[in-house]
Parts: structure tokens; sequence; C-alpha cells
């Protein structure tokens, strides 16, 4: 018997937690910075407006990554003591009764979560490569939650937000559109970290499976499986038997064969078993979250009772994802490369709490009245979408609309810093400068796009 299937790896439970409850509150950095914007930059002119709120969210991810974890502790008390300010002056409770909540099909907490993932990500990768990083929040090799452990996963589930399950074969047609530019992406990222001999970690995702390739396979895979299905609803019985028989394969060995050191790399299925171990999990979370999504948007227009209701089920979803959390960490252990079950449930936990928080936010306390919303509307001939940017700061807009653009323009500009910059060798203030000059450069590429209307990816 090989004697990684005999090997008992430390699932680090204690740990974990640890890191997961950090992971969570680096999160806030963005939404904190996203609410700041939104309330102390609406009148200022469009120009100057994206380039505050894209500072208030920029530079706290910077510093926060190079100079000093512990920043973020004070820049989130800081920040919620001005937003709590803000809201309180807004004295929102006093129509709560009379309004009503219109959710759509596409809601804005959907929309800020995807910018808070892109944001997140986009600072990681080229901060992972300047030595000031915290190696906390390094990628786990084996068990762990750190805050790059989080980021494929979030970046699955907010795939599955904005799709939909394939009901027949024209349904499938349509896939070619959306999976084609991932995979290519992902082939183009292999052919050239080969060529230029990068070195890059094959305990990520295998020796030539890479990011976009799994997201590509995920959509791929994910909508074939939901052909299966006669109805939104049956995908939650769906998605959990894809992650139970994949947990179930994990505790049998597979999981001590991904994470082996021995286990050799002699063919194509071994040498990327970290990926295609990890993509029933990728699948099954993908599933999940189009569920999650249909229930969400199931009714689009809510009176306040209804809208309380539903705050009330986030926040039990969000607490008994969080007990599971506590209970997978010491009982399956959290693994990003395995994608396991317990990963699956943690990525849940931060992204319902930070739905819980954009809603109360941006659904409940800053969103105008009607009778606002409309004087607002009537006031203003120049915006035909102003519904859209009553309820969203300008950064979040533009970083939304070629999202896919403003990912791939950030693992260039990565590699053109590791290339010419030398990331490894430099200070704290030369460190803080490039991150800055990076994250404003793909997110000023957004904003001139945002600004001419036009989309692209």
């Amino acid at each position: 018997m090989p004697e990684y299937l005999t090997v008992s790896l430390d699932r680090k439970p204690w740990n974990t937690i640890e890191e997961s409850v950090h992971s969570f509150m680096y999160t806030l950095t963005s939404l904190l910075g996203f609410t700041l914007g939104y309330l102390y930059c609406q009148k200022m002119p469009p120009n100057r407006r994206f380039l505050v709120e894209g500072l208030l969210v920029i530079l706290p991810n910077v510093l926060n990554s190079t100079v000093n974890v512990k920043f973020n502790d004070w820049f989130c008390v800081v920040s919620i003591v001005l937003i709590l300010y803000r809201v309180w002056r807004t004295r929102f409770w006093q129509e709560l009764d009379n309004r009503t909540f219109d959710v759509g099909k596409r809601p804005v907490v959907f929309t800020l979560l995807r910018s808070n993932a892109y944001i997140g990500v986009c600072a990681a990768i080229l901060a992972v490569d300047f030595p000031l990083f915290p190696h906390a929040c390094r990628k786990s090799r084996y068990f762990g939650a750190s805050v790059m452990d989080l980021g494929i996963g979030v970046f699955v589930w907010n795939m599955g937000l904005v799709s939909h399950r394939a009901r027949n074969l024209r349904d499938l047609g349509r896939l070619p559109k959306v999976v084609a530019p991932l995979l290519v992406l992902g082939l183009g990222r292999t052919l050239i970290i080969s060529l230029i001999n990068y070195n890059q970690d094959e305990h990520e995702y295998g020796t030539h499976l890479n990011a976009f390739f799994m997201l590509g396979f995920t959509k791929l895979f994910g909508s074939l499986c939901t052909l299966a299905v006669r109805s939104d609803w049956q995908l939650l019985p769906l998605s959990l038997g894809i992650l139970f028989l994949q947990e179930l394969g994990l505790q049998m060995g597979l999981s001590n064969f991904v994470m082996s050191e021995s286990a050799g790399r002699e063919n194509l299925l071994t040498a990327n078993r970290e990926g295609l171990s990890a993509l029933p999990g990728c699948i099954g979370l993908y599933i999940f979250s189009i569920y999650f999504a249909k229930w969400y948007t199931s009714k689009q227009t809510l009176s306040y009772v209804e809208m309380r209701r539903k705050l009330c089920q986030m926040l039990i979803m969000s607490i008994s994802s969080w007990c599971l959390v506590f209970v997978s960490a010491h009982v399956l252990g959290i693994a990003r490369v395995t994608f396991s079950a317990g990963y699956n449930i943690w990525v849940f936990a931060t992204c319902a709490s930070l739905l819980l928080i954009y809603m109360l936010l941006y659904e409940l306390a800053l969103k105008p009245s009607n009778q606002e919303a409309q004087q607002q509307l009537i006031g203003d001939a120049e915006a035909p979408t102003k519904t859209q940017q009553i309820q969203l700061p300008m950064f979040v807009e533009a970083l939304n609309m070629n999202g896919l653009l403003h990912f791939m323009l950030s693992n260039l500009l990565t590699g053109f810093v590791n290339m010419t910059l030398k990331p490894d060798e430099r200070n704290r203030f030369e460190s803080v400068l490039i991150m800055t000059i990076y994250m404003l450069s793909s997110s000023c590429v957004s904003f001139v796009l945002y600004r001419r209307g036009i989309r692209i990816a």
C-alpha cells in the first residue's frame, strides 16, 4: 500500500478557524471602502468621484497587504463609525413600513459581491510576490482558510449567481461564448508560463491547469449536470449530491493522494491531480450558487415585512454556516486544493455574510425611498440608468461592466511587474507605490470603458 494512503495529515482545525475569521475581516476592507465612497463622494464630478472611491478601496487593500495586517483593524473601526454616523442621519427606519424593495433579476448585492472579489483577488495575485506579504495570507498547501484560499471559491460562487441552469440543447449551444474565452485564456497562460520559465506552484491546480481552466470547466460541466433536473429547486439536491460524493472520495484516500509529496506526476492525470480532484467541488458549489440566486430572486418586489423575513433567513443561514465551518474544520478539514465540503461551506459562509451586510446597507439603509428615487430621476435627465447609479458606487459600476477584462489585465500587469520590477527585492515604500499604481491602472481602464459605454468582457 502506498505510504500516502497510511499517513494522516494534520487538519489544523484551530488554526484554520482563526484564518477563516481573519480572511472574512480582510474581505470587509473592500466592502467598507465601497460604502465610504458611496456615502461621501456622490456629489463629486465623475472623474474625481471615481478616483476618490478607488483610493478608498485600493489604498486600504494595498496597505493591508504590504505594510501591516493590523492596519485592517483600525481601518474597519474608523470606517464603521463613519458609516454608522451617516446611516443614523438618514433616519431610514422611519419610512420602512411604507416602502417596497425592488430586488430585481440582478440584485445590486450580487454586483457588489463580485466587485469585492475582483478587488481582493487582483490585490493578492501581485502582493503575494512581495516579501512583505503576510505568510498567513498565502495559499495553503494542505488544510487552511487563508485570504488567498478564498479567491477561486468566491469566483465560482459569483459565476453561479449570474448563471441559469441549462434546460435544453439550445441552452448548451450558448456555452461556447462563455466557456471558450476562459479555456483560451487558460491555455495561453500555461503556454506563456512554459515559454518564459515562470515559476508556478504545481500544488495549486496541477502542472498544466490554472484558475481560468477551472472556471471554464466548471461552467461547462456544471451546465451539463443541470440538464438532469426539471426545475430550479431540484438544483439543491443535485449540488449536495455532487459535494457528498466528492467528499466521500476524498475521505477514502483521494485527499491524501492529492496532497502527497511522494506521489509522482508521471502522466496527465497525476500531473494535474489537484485541479481534477477539485473540479467536482467547483461544480457542486456552482450549481448550489445558481439555486441560491433563484431563491433570492424568487420574488423581485418585496414589502417591508417580506424584506425583513428575507434578512432573518439570511442571518440564520450565515450563523448556521459559520457553525458548520467550525465543525468541518475539526471533522473534515477545510482544503482549497481539493475543494472539500468544508471548503465549500466556508466559501458559502463568507459570501452569505457579505451579502447580508450588503443587504442591510444597500437594500435597507442607504437605498432611497420610492419617493426620493422618483424625485432624483425627474431631477436628472442625463442618466437613463439612474436607478442603478443611486444604488451603486461608480467604482463598482465601472468594475462590473468589464469584470473579466479587469481580471485579465491584472494578470498581465502582474506578469509584467514580476519580469521587470523584481518585487521580491523591493522595500516597503516601493512595494506600496508599485501596488497602488498597478491597481489604479487596471481600474482606470475599466472606468474609461465605462464612461464610453463599452462592454468587452
